[in-house]
């Protein structure tokens, strides 16, 4: 039987916030970067200011409510056992986060054919070059050279060419992953907006390349720049310049460790067996672009009226070509030109108050951080995680909304199956000590809540007293190493696969306990006194037995027509099954299946 004294210590550990040493107020109306943030009538404005200051542990941020922000915070580390705080002051809504572009002036839409409208077209404006440029000839400090990575049966031959490189592909694999490419390093200072890269490219055989990123090339594999264009690639050179965005501004926050190897990358698994691909770099330069009107990446969701819209089932619907887009909602983002395509009749923006572009991006990216207590903030409308980010240690997420999350296209299988993704609270990789609680989570793509990984420690974190309704999953789980002290507990989950994202995915599913194969080792995983009240499919979904180290007891269960449970992928066990589970697999002898009786407003 569990001992109590490991959740009296993820207990206390929870709640040892020490003293601020400073608190600063930032405020999205009034305030202004050019004060010292010490007071409300001195408070700052932006995130992007909250980023770059010195931060210290035991300080204290604190956002006004009614504020809204658009942009992407980077939290800043405190120290074991004082933390720093970010929350909430004075009277009203939570401060709002969004991971949106707002389009909901009529001057933000175009018709570009009968009854499809789409959004702006924006040009960056170049700054200086990136590394150096000579003679049209792109070159780079340090290592120039381009190199091969290859799994899962994928293979080729690669060679440095000038500033790019030519790739033989014998096998093309089937993921995007199978063949990376990882190209010249480059330094560790970022401009704060972007970069332009023009290159030409051409393929033996007919191939969209993915977009060009620049990211670590060691775990986690972060991405600091990214490109969402797609190259269409053909036997004849063609010439390319696409927008990299900064995707994490992250030395605005903390400073990089000085032995971590930035480079370019590209994932092109799925490019044709036995084709040449040939790849140049002409030209960089720093860029900044319009943000409030440039879509730099993915639309993974379209929300109409803050979710009140009756007519689309509260969101656009998201459609892969131009072609598909035949109803009025349905709407298809272009990768080459960057801009949303919306079949309407009529411009959108004279019909809703408000139009919000969820974003392909993470809200809050708590990547590597630790030491931090987030509190009262309300997150929203973005097209990747609310909060997420891999390596993350003692991190508390308390009473904060977290809502409309996900949905933005992760890659694509090389059949032609796009992948989308999105979770409210995500912890990847390694994660250590962390808490959830209290918190309201409704509108996600895929999970509510996670803790995932391929090889990784997820150990010692708990999720308690949520209540979550409207996603996919209310909590998701797999891992292939080590899994130890894991408590779900006091969650109330409702309405599991009933959101926004569930008809419009390529994988329909909907469960409250998404147990993915798990192998990793797992130790005192712990899953009670929950409510669990319908499904579009099952409570929980379990795709292999792993019940040495899994507890489920006291939980509640309601289903008023689905199966309870899929049992290692195949069987199903009904919703009046319950005893039966008990007996025959030694699961939830203390739970019951009783309706849920929600609260009156």
């Amino acid at each position: 039987m569990k001992t109590a004294s490991i959740w009296t210590f993820l207990f206390l550990l929870a709640f040892s916030v020490s003293a601020s040493a400073a608190t600063y107020y930032v405020d999205s109306k009034t305030g202004s970067d050019d004060r010292d943030g010490l007071s409300p009538n001195t408070a700052w404005q932006t995130i992007a200011k909250v980023n770059k200051a010195e931060i210290k542990a035991g300080d204290r941020i604190l956002f006004v409510r009614g504020g809204l922000w658009r942009e992407i915070l980077i939290p800043h580390s405190g120290e074991e056992g004082n933390r720093v705080y970010y929350g909430a002051y004075g009277e009203g809504d939570l401060p709002k986060f969004y991971g949106s572009m707002e389009a909901s002036s009529p001057k933000d839409w175009t018709e570009v054919q009968p009854g499809i409208w789409a959004t702006q077209k924006t040009e960056p404006v170049l700054g200086k070059e990136f590394n150096t440029v000579k003679k049209g000839n792109y070159t780079v400090q340090g290592d120039n050279s381009w190199r091969l990575h290859q799994e899962a049966g994928a293979a080729g031959k690669i060679s440095t060419v000038g500033s790019g490189f030519k790739l033989e592909c014998s096998k093309s694999g089937t993921a995007s992953n199978h063949i990376q490419i990882w190209g010249p390093s480059v330094p560790h200072t970022f401009p704060e907006s972007g970069l332009q890269i023009t290159f030409k490219a051409r393929c033996s055989k007919p191939f969209k390349m993915n977009g060009l990123k620049i990211q670590n090339s060691n775990f986690p594999f972060t991405s600091f720049f990214t490109s969402t264009n797609v190259a269409s690639l053909t036997p004849e050179w063609k010439e390319f310049s696409v927008f990299l965005f900064n995707t994490v501004n992250t030395e605005l926050s903390e400073p990089l460790p000085k032995d971590m190897s930035i480079r370019y990358h590209l994932s092109i698994g799925g490019m044709p067996a036995d084709s040449v691909l040939e790849f140049e770099i002409l030209d960089a330069f720093e860029a900044t672009l319009d943000m409030s009107k440039k879509l730099p990446c993915d639309v993974g969701n379209i929300i109409f009226d803050h979710g009140n819209c009756k007519d689309f089932l509260r969101c656009g619907i998201k459609k892969w070509n131009l072609e598909d887009c035949k109803k009025p909602g349905d709407y298809w983002f272009n990768p080459e030109d960057q801009r949303v395509y919306l079949r309407f009749n009529g411009n959108p923006a004279s019909k809703f108050k408000s139009i919000e572009l969820a974003l392909r991006r993470t809200i809050i990216n708590e990547g590597g951080r630790h030491d931090l207590l987030f509190e009262d903030l309300a997150v929203a409308y973005g097209a990747a995680h609310g909060f997420g980010g891999g390596s993350t240690q003692r991190i508390t997420i308390r009473k904060c909304d977290i809502y409309y999350i996900g949905g933005g296209h992760q890659f694509t299988h090389p059949n032609g199956v796009p992948v989308r993704f999105g979770n409210g609270i995500e912890f990847w990789g390694d994660c250590d000590g962390n808490l959830v609680e209290e918190n309201r989570l409704w509108e996600i793509y895929d999970a509510a809540l996670t803790n995932q990984g391929r090889k990784d420690t997820e150990v010692n974190t708990i999720y308690r007293k949520n209540l979550i309704w409207n996603s996919e999953y209310s909590f998701e789980y797999w891992n292939a190493d080590i899994t130890e002290n894991i408590l779900v507990e006091d969650n109330i989950c409702l309405d599991a696969g009933y959101g926004w994202g569930h008809d419009q995915r390529p994988n329909p599913n909907g469960a409250h306990l998404m147990f993915y194969h798990n192998r990793a080792k797992t130790k005192n995983f712990v899953v009670r006194n929950n409510v669990f009240s319908e499904s579009t499919e099952v409570c929980i979904r379990m795709e292999n037995d792993w019940r040495e180290g899994l507890t489920l007891e006291g939980n509640q269960y309601y289903q008023s027509e689905n199966p309870l449970l899929r049992w290692c992928g195949k069987t199903y066990y009904q919703k009046n099954e319950l005893k039966k589970i008990a007996d025959e697999l030694g699961m939830e002898k203390t739970g019951t299946f009783k309706k849920y009786e929600k609260p009156q407003k």
